[in-house]
């Protein structure tokens, strides 16, 4: 009886296990329970306060890692962030930074910058003076104001105190409201951040 226990206790633990898939490598199918793990370390690259200035015009992002989120049928590494946006005629439009450590969220998620999808160089937007083995990290981008609006951002990796990240939109927005604003608070666009 004993050995037939032992026997099934490491069947279950193996059973239970689930498999691990390199973040850049997760172009495949994704069984069950798989986790997209960051075995790199490359998310570490986007990790902190960056900004940008341009004139009057400033974009603060910070970002943090999370490990092991959970997808319902896989698990992931990812970045999730806030941001602060001020434009040229020095107007605060957006200011989420303090979001970060949120107790109230109910998730990741929820975050205005969340996921983290390996991107290689010629998967749009397209990054031709990225190397060959080069790859970025698109994410979700969220103006709490107009969250109808379906935006994301791409982040590259410059060096240790340097990022370049492209905002866009990604689609369609999916408002109903016929008056609601559609272009972008945060114009659309490449920025080199520095890291503060």
């Amino acid at each position: 009886m004993k050995k037939i226990l032992i026997t099934l206790t490491i069947l279950i633990a193996f059973s239970c296990k689930s498999q691990i898939i390199p973040q850049n490598n997760a172009y495949v199918d994704i069984p069950n329970n798989a986790y997209i793990k960051d075995t790199e370390n490359f998310l570490d690259n986007f990790v902190g306060t960056w900004h940008y200035q341009n004139g009057n015009e400033q974009f603060t992002i910070t970002l943090v890692k999370v490990l092991h989120h959970d997808f319902g049928s896989f698990y992931k590494d990812i970045i999730i962030g806030e941001y602060k946006y001020i434009d040229n005629n020095g107007n605060t439009l957006v200011n989420t930074l303090a979001d970060i450590n949120n107790p109230s969220f109910p998730g990741p998620l929820y975050h205005k910058i969340a996921g983290a999808r390996s991107l290689i160089r010629l998967e749009y937007p397209k990054c031709l003076e990225c190397n060959l083995d080069e790859y970025r990290i698109k994410s979700y981008f969220t103006d709490p104001d107009r969250k109808y609006q379906n935006l994301a951002i791409v982040f590259r990796s410059i060096s240790a105190t340097q990022i370049k990240i492209k905002l866009y939109r990604e689609g369609m927005s999916t408002t109903t409201d016929p008056n609601a604003p559609d272009e972008m608070r945060i114009p659309a666009g490449e920025y080199l951040m520095n890291k503060i």
